[in-house]
């Protein structure tokens, strides 16, 4: 199945908030463009960075980035909620850019994640070969400290072992059952720690989109909720670990000592 993607960067997704995060340095770049290197470093489509601020924008576009801008009040409004990813602003900058739907695969990286891997976008396409899958996520294991952090989704996979992962050794592709908080609610089998980067087929996306909410994703705050019970397929690859996400001051300089240390 060959898939043409188009990769989405919101920026701000706090929408209105000033933008401080996204500027600070990180060893000699802002965040935000440290996070876009780091997904061109995939190799994987074409990329859009989705900006509010125009000096977001701006430093996006000294460093070689596509920006499109977009107006938080402009955004449609199918239903009176808004998930936590976005999705309805994505939808919004993809409808935008590639009204022919040239695009049909669509994959949401957020902007605070400078230390991204760049093979787990890459292990997240070998999720979407199956015609039937509709959404992508990832998970990964999850530490014995997580299982009663309610900040932490957990999930329930089918793996499908005969399903290879050819750019990271470790990782599997399986077919989400469900996903919780509590681990009480789920089933009483192994599980993984959600990593909320999500990648679209493109009619899944409008789909999702313009379902309302459901009663237990509302309840458990879990927008992923939506798609099972729409009976949307998600499937996901497993990686390492979750992905480092910068949230204040102190996450900036552990991120900043990391990357020295990589060098």
């Amino acid at each position: 199945m060959i898939l043409n993607p188009l990769i989405v960067i919101p920026s701000q997704l706090n929408e209105l908030g000033e933008p401080k995060k996204q500027l600070a340095d990180v060893n000699g770049q802002s965040m935000v463009v440290q996070s876009y290197r780091r997904v061109k470093e995939a190799g994987i489509g074409s990329i859009i960075v989705d900006c509010i601020d125009d000096d977001v924008a701006e430093a996006l576009g000294d460093a070689g980035a596509y920006t499109v801008k977009t107006n938080p009040e402009d955004l449609p409004k199918n239903h009176n909620y808004r998930t936590e990813s976005g999705a309805e602003r994505i939808q919004a900058t993809v409808n935008r850019f590639d009204r022919f739907y040239t695009h049909d695969l669509i994959i949401n990286i957020h902007e605070d994640m400078p230390t991204l891997e760049p093979k787990y976008i890459r292990a997240l396409m070998y999720a979407l070969v199956d015609r039937e899958v509709g959404m992508a996520t990832m998970v990964c294991p999850l530490e014995q400290d997580e299982l009663n952090d309610a900040n932490i989704v957990k999930t329930v996979v089918d793996w499908n072992e005969g399903r290879v992962v050819y750019v990271m050794k470790s990782s599997k592709v399986g077919t989400v059952v469900d996903f919780s908080r509590d681990p009480k609610l789920l089933a009483d089998r192994p599980l993984f720690r959600h990593v909320p980067i999500y990648a679209y087929k493109r009619g899944a996306l409008d789909r999702f989109v313009n379902s309302p909410p459901t009663d237990r994703e509302l309840d458990e705050n879990i927008e992923s909720l939506r798609v099972l019970e729409a009976g949307i397929r998600m499937d996901v690859c497993l990686v390492d670990s979750a992905p480092f996400k910068v949230k204040n001051g102190e996450d900036l300089e552990k991120i900043r000592v990391d990357l020295d240390l990589s060098l």
